[in-house]
């Protein structure tokens, strides 16, 4: 039984608290929120201990999952690390290369295991697309969220197209040679829309759409690879291929549409961490890959900068 605390208890954590309660092979020992008002009310109320002591929590436990990003995460990160806590990381509470680059400096010391959670990597229609990838030549994405009328502080590359970032790079395996972006500003300081084209050392490339004043949400990626064109559609689970036909059908191409069933992305993403200090899987993301993320992010980042009035 892998003893695990949880540091946060906000909108955002609630759904890690059921999922670690529902997960056989999790005991929840705790949960440390020194912002949330309603955090200790809400733990008594499902009968979870609560710690006001960082350090006292961290006692009773394996694992921290730091499931909140409204902390500042990155001290308590190292405080658990240095007292030989594996790591459970909700992205994006990694905000830099230069904490990223730390804490795998620290885990490696420590000997400790880290998994960061990049829900995507469990979405469904993705899953079921990459039975189908062979040689992706081009890959397009596009991660639109409808206008809900608010300020946004976060900058829109390290939200939203952080996890299309993500997702290319674990496909293409590749340096990134060449970077273009671009950005605009409509309704906030940073910008509301960037575009931007990835040229890798292996010829591949990735174009990146990141917009946060959409009409509508839009979850998509398509792969272009010879002979095959496929779309994963992140918000329907659902995936469409295109392919040239070689036997003598009398059509040159066939489509294909599949839908892949709906399944919860976060118990998929704990349960496999179970496995990673249980069974010494691989994480999924490891500290090394989010760090790689990071550095495309703020890369991005730099030249939306320079070319944004």
């Amino acid at each position: 039984m892998v003893k695990i605390g949880l540091i946060g208890f906000d909108k955002v954590s609630e759904s890690h608290v059921k999922a670690i309660l529902s997960l056989p092979g999790y005991s929840l020992t705790g949960i440390f929120d020194p912002y949330t008002k309603q955090a200790q009310e809400n733990c008594e109320k499902l009968g979870i201990p609560f710690f006001e002591d960082f350090g006292k929590l961290l006692q009773n436990t394996d694992a921290i999952d730091i499931a909140s990003p409204y902390l500042d995460y990155y001290p308590l990160a190292v405080e658990a690390i240095k007292k030989s806590k594996h790591l459970f990381l909700d992205n994006p509470v990694i905000s830099s290369p230069r904490e990223a680059l730390n804490l795998i400096n620290l885990s490696n010391e420590a000997d400790v295991k880290v998994q960061v959670n990049y829900p995507d990597r469990y979405n469904p229609a993705y899953t079921a697309t990459i039975p189908y990838l062979t040689r992706p030549l081009y890959i397009e994405a596009q991660h639109h969220i409808a206008f809900k009328g608010r300020q946004q502080d976060i900058p829109v590359v390290m939200d939203l197209m952080m996890h299309d970032i993500d997702i290319v790079l674990s496909i293409v395996k590749a340096n990134i040679n060449t970077v273009h972006a671009t950005g605009v500003r409509v309704f906030n300081g940073s910008p509301d829309i960037v575009n931007a084209n990835l040229e890798f050392d292996n010829g591949i490339v990735a174009n990146l759409t990141a917009n946060r004043i959409a009409a509508k949400n839009i979850r998509r990626i398509k792969f272009y690879q010879p002979q095959t064109r496929l779309q994963a559609n992140f918000l329907k689970n659902r995936i469409k291929i295109l392919r040239q036909q070689h036997e003598n059908t009398g059509h040159d191409f066939l489509i294909k549409n599949l839908h892949a069933p709906k399944k919860d992305k976060l118990l998929m993403s704990l349960h496999d961490f179970l496995l990673v200090l249980t069974k010494n899987k691989k994480p999924l993301v490891s500290l090394d890959q989010a760090y790689q993320n990071l550095k495309a992010a703020f890369l991005i980042n730099e030249k939306v900068q320079m070319l944004t009035p």
